[in-house]
């Protein structure tokens, strides 16, 4: 399966436990932050929903992602 990878200017809205920011998916890939830690973990997560959304059914429709990565609980939503 081929990943749909979101273009460099997409914006997101980006939780990180109790913060929240507005990124772009190439601020999101360069890091967010002066903490790996945290932009290991978003980068994770936009990898995540990238490969989610490249599935064949309503998976493709998706506009947000949360879960657990790097120990940081990381939500994502298109903006």
């Amino acid at each position: 399966m081929q990943v749909k990878r979101f273009k460099q200017a997409q914006r997101f809205r980006v939780i990180v436990g109790a913060a929240c920011f507005y990124a772009t998916a190439r601020q999101i890939r360069s890091g967010v932050g002066d903490l790996g830690q945290c932009n290991a973990a978003v980068q994770k997560a936009l990898d995540s929903l990238e490969f989610y959304r490249s599935g064949p059914g309503i998976e493709s429709a998706c506009t947000g992602h949360a879960g657990t990565w790097e120990g940081l609980q990381v939500q994502l939503n298109i903006a």
